[in-house]
């Protein structure tokens, strides 16, 4: 029993002193790897970059790529947080603005390189925005400004600046680009730890093809597939878009100039049930500017028909500008049919005659900034669809467009917001449900 014991222990023993470098580098290297895991995985990233490949709708150039691009590649001199409020970017160590709103200054940091290795300075900044002098003043300073007072300014400045090639000052550098008929299509961007390439389609249907046969590993759509669920390997990921867009009918009251018509059409128009999808007025809920105490005209056919009794009409037209809505049309189509009686034609059209249309069922765009004054304002003939003449409304957009203070500026907003579905030169619907879908790697 003894010799045994003594034989394991110089077998191990004798292992031990053969090994005992190997043994001692192992453990150095085992400890080196979790204390500097995080470093060693940038390290080896910087040679092995994942790549993603995302599919966009739409063709763009490069005064319009989306943002969730540009912001990659590039910053303003503004950020733009999830509520709508400004403040100054990484470009910017302090910005100074006059008492009297005309005059914004702001002292740059200049230790940051452009992606060639071009230091940053006033020089670069090239927005080209009427009614706004923008000069250098020093290699670390430049002033902005402007004869007339402008509460959104700020919002504007939020812009990704760019050089030549996208050039920009961004954590994503733009290896590759590629234009087809005027449009880029493909796009290639790197950062230290991972590339991106963005492909750009036409329309849904060629974007989830795309996807099918695996050019592209992620898109965004606004439908789920049929087919979805038949062996699909993928992460589905769903989301309210609030703040980009929503859908409405857009009234031309010039048309339909009794407003208790358009209520009457309103009581009519069915909505969503989901209070999270449904859109109440043209300013997003996650805004520091957004009223929840409007008008909600949630389908009331009792309502409907008494406004209607003394506003009757024959017949309506509407127009629909995006395929996607054409469900939509046809819903409320047979609402208006059902409780009004009328006779409603829904026609696609991919450039209605905005002189000339009764209704318009469309996307709205929401800005980052609640200032609605080119979409409402009654002078805005070439923005303002509804053709909308209020002069109350008109008073209440230049007022927000001229104060600074936001608690006083929120108060106009909500005022803006009440008296537009008084008025009711659109009827809001909702916000589209967006369905992000990834390939399992």
């Amino acid at each position: 029993m003894f010799t045994k014991i003594r034989f394991r222990f110089e077998l191990y023993f004798y292992y031990l002193k053969k090994n005992l470098l190997y043994l001692f580098l192992g453990f150095g290297v085992g400890v080196t790897i979790f204390y500097f895991q995080k470093p060693l995985k940038t390290f080896f990233l910087r040679f092995n970059h994942p790549i993603q490949k995302i599919g966009i709708e739409g063709f763009y150039n490069t005064t319009n790529l989306p943002q969730e691009i540009t912001q990659k590649i590039s910053t303003g001199l503004t950020v733009i947080n999830q509520n709508g409020r400004t403040s100054p970017s990484v470009l910017v160590n302090k910005m100074e603005i006059s008492s009297d709103h005309l005059r914004y200054t702001f002292y740059l940091n200049t230790s940051l390189l452009w992606h060639d290795g071009k230091k940053f300075s006033s020089a670069d900044i090239n927005y080209q925005i009427p009614g706004l002098n923008i000069a250098p003043a020093g290699f670390d300073k430049v002033t902005i400004t402007t004869d007339k007072a402008y509460a959104p300014l700020e919002s504007l400045l939020a812009r990704s600046l760019f050089r030549k090639n996208f050039i920009g000052l961004g954590s994503y550098i733009v290896k590759d680009f590629r234009y087809q008929d005027g449009h880029i299509r493909y796009l290639k961007l790197q950062s230290n730890s991972d590339i991106i390439i963005y492909r750009f389609y036409q329309d849904q249907n060629d974007l989830l093809n795309a996807f099918k046969i695996g050019e592209i590993d992620q898109i965004q759509i606004s439908f789920l597939p049929p087919d979805l669920e038949s062996g699909w390997k993928v992460n589905l990921n769903q989301n309210i878009a609030s703040s980009e867009s929503y859908s409405a009918i857009f009234l031309n009251t010039q048309k339909l100039s009794n407003k208790q018509l358009r209520q009457s059409l309103a009581y009519a128009t069915p909505k969503s049930a989901n209070n999270n999808e449904r859109c109440l007025s043209p300013i997003s809920p996650s805004s520091w500017a957004y009223n929840p105490n409007v008008k909600e005209y949630s389908l009331n056919p009792v309502k409907a028909r008494e406004f209607f009794e003394k506003n009757k009409i024959e017949s309506i037209k509407l127009s629909v500008t995006d395929r996607d809505l054409l469900a939509t049309a046809e819903n409320i189509k047979k609402s208006w049919q059902d409780i009004l009686k009328i006779k409603v034609d829904v026609k696609f059209e991919n450039q209605v005659d905005t002189d000339n249309y009764e209704a318009i069922l469309a996307y709205g765009s929401v800005p980052s900034d609640p200032d609605q004054y080119i979409f409402w304002h009654s002078t805005q003939t070439k923005t303002n669809l509804t053709k909308i003449n209020s002069p109350k409304i008109d008073k209440l957009l230049e007022e927000g467009r001229l104060t600074f203070d936001t608690l006083e500026r929120k108060k106009i907003y909500q005022e803006f917001q009440k008296v537009l579905l008084e008025e009711l030169p659109v009827i809001f619907l909702q916000y589209p449900t967006i369905y992000t879908i990834t390939r399992n790697q």
